[in-house]
């Protein structure tokens, strides 16, 4: 008995074989997007849920110290070197946690104002809670703080000043 396989459907066989290389890529691009998504997405989730444990963002000090008193306030701190800024994100911080690397300096200044401000709003928090709404206050204030006004507030908390005002989340 002779098989019974016709030319267009031997072509159509080859053509169906894995000389599809648009296919791989979407394959590839798909895992590479879920893994993104693994790795980023939990980080910025608990990073929102930090925020929606703040019931008021703290409000910037009206007036910024002067750059020398703002070198004054970071020695005091036994930081060396001259002031330097860092923004914050969710997934670095959680990645500098975990493999219990140095945080950037500001981080420093950043918490004692998250930890201050959520002390003034007296909520009641279980640590977990505390402590997931402070990193998350922390980061927020590196991103929308200047680093003098960090500086400016630290020094006002070490000379007992009272709380800092505070604006509406919306």
């Amino acid at each position: 008995m002779v098989d019974d396989v016709s030319p267009s459907r031997a072509d159509a066989t080859h053509r169906a074989g894995p000389q599809r290389p648009g296919r791989l890529w979407f394959w590839v691009a798909l895992i590479a997007v879920l893994i993104a998504s693994l790795l980023f997405g939990p980080p910025w989730l608990l990073y929102t849920q930090g925020l929606k444990l703040v019931v008021q963002l703290p409000q910037p000090p009206a007036e910024v110290l002067p750059a020398t008193q703002q070198r004054e306030v970071w020695q005091r701190a036994g930081l060396g070197g001259e002031p330097a800024a860092a923004v914050l994100d969710p997934v670095s911080y959680l990645a500098s946690a975990a493999v219990q690397a140095r945080p950037p300096a500001v981080t420093a200044f950043a918490w004692r104002v998250a930890s201050d401000h959520l002390r003034q709003e007296a909520r009641a928090l279980g640590p977990l809670e505390k402590h997931l709404a402070g990193a998350a206050l922390t980061i927020w204030l590196t991103r929308h703080w200047s680093l003098g006004q960090l500086l400016s507030r630290s020094a006002q908390l070490d000379a007992g000043a009272p709380p800092a005002a505070t604006v509406p989340k919306g």
